[in-house]
């Protein structure tokens, strides 16, 4: 008996990656098994339905991204813990600009179920703890912390998109962090 194999679930989800990324959501599980080099029926042994397919990838770059974070020391200062955030959140972005793209494009077109997202929330906790202690301890400004969630990756997803350099990192932080942050 053929079972289906890790090695083939990663092509279709790379290839299912890479079609979202050019073509946007629109595209056929048959173009998906295509450009990951496997028959149609072999792409359902993995995913039962396109939905499927959509929630795995999505959970798999949002935990890949995840994994990224490490471990953050809780006894370091808060600025510190959230600048880590910052750059590693970068860091992964640079090094998967597809991979971050594609998750958020579905994310924002609502393709992603909400089991999905809840967890992607999940995976994502770290960074989520920090800006919640940061708010639990009055560090942040009186706004939503799903509103201030939002403005951070808005941030990041900039400066993935202009390229930024490392000064401008620097001062691209500096902007967020004294935005986000109660003054003096």
């Amino acid at each position: 008996m053929n079972r289906p194999t890790q090695h083939t679930k990663e092509q279709i989800l790379a290839g299912a990656s890479s079609l979202f990324f050019r073509k946007g959501v629109s595209v056929s599980t048959a173009e998906i098994a295509t450009a990951a080099g496997v028959p149609n029926g072999t792409l359902f042994n993995h995913f039962a339905t396109k939905q499927a397919l959509i929630d795995a990838l999505y959970v798999s770059i949002k935990t890949d991204l995840a994994t990224a974070f490490g471990d953050l020391d809780p006894t370091e200062p808060l600025e510190l813990r959230m600048r880590q955030v910052w750059d590693r959140w970068l860091g992964w972005g640079r090094l998967h600009r597809v991979e971050y793209a594609v998750a958020t494009l579905l994310h924002q077109s609502g393709l992603a179920s909400a089991d999905a997202l809840a967890i992607g929330d999940a995976a994502m906790a770290g960074p989520s703890q920090i800006l919640l202690e940061a708010h639990e301890v009055g560090l942040l400004v009186e706004l939503p912390l799903d509103y201030l969630g939002s403005l951070i990756q808005l941030h990041i997803e900039q400066a993935l998109a202009c390229d930024l350099d490392d000064r401008q990192v620097d001062l691209a932080f500096g902007v967020l962090f004294n935005g986000i942050t109660r003054s003096g």
